[in-house]
């Protein structure tokens, strides 16, 4: 993967209880995608090993399939930082420095969700055969990476 995580520190972690049903939503939704990934990657894997005359074809489609489920996966749990970072904002002063370092990390994390969205739709772009949308779609991903790299470093 080329984004990059968001650096949380230990006084920042928030309790299961503490946890905002938006925020938990998104983390299940992400969940989700990643279970159906690792089930698409299974069921290559299966293929792969079967000797049906198609199964190398099938096996190929399951593994992009589980790609990008977990690129969508990962869009979800950056969403979820991002919501859980503009939760934690809001109940900070308004010219607060963490409030801004908050803010910065929520739109850090939007632009890594949208790289990683941009990403999904690169493998599927390529599987189709358009190989044009699919280069376009990975310089969108890189585009998003290093907006989300600069509004860390501002």
């Amino acid at each position: 993967m080329t984004t990059t995580d968001v650096f949380t520190a230990e006084s920042e972690v928030v309790t299961a209880q503490e946890i905002r049903p938006e925020v938990r939503r998104r983390r299940d939704d992400a969940d989700r995608l990643w279970a159906v990934a690792a089930g698409h990657r299974a069921s290559a894997a299966e293929l792969e090993a079967g000797e049906a005359p198609d199964s190398f074809q099938r096996a190929k489609t399951r593994r992009l399939l589980g790609e990008v489920a977990a690129h969508h996966g990962f869009a979800y749990h950056e969403l979820a930082n991002a919501t859980e970072a503009r939760v934690r904002a809001e109940a900070l002063p308004r010219e607060s420095p963490q409030r801004t370092l908050l803010l910065d990390r929520s739109f850090s994390a939007i632009r890594r969700a949208e790289a990683h969205r941009e990403r999904a739709a690169a493998c599927t772009a390529r599987t189709a055969g358009n190989e044009t949308a699919a280069r376009r779609h990975e310089a969108a991903a890189r585009e998003a990476d290093s907006r989300a790299a600069e509004a860390r470093t501002v």
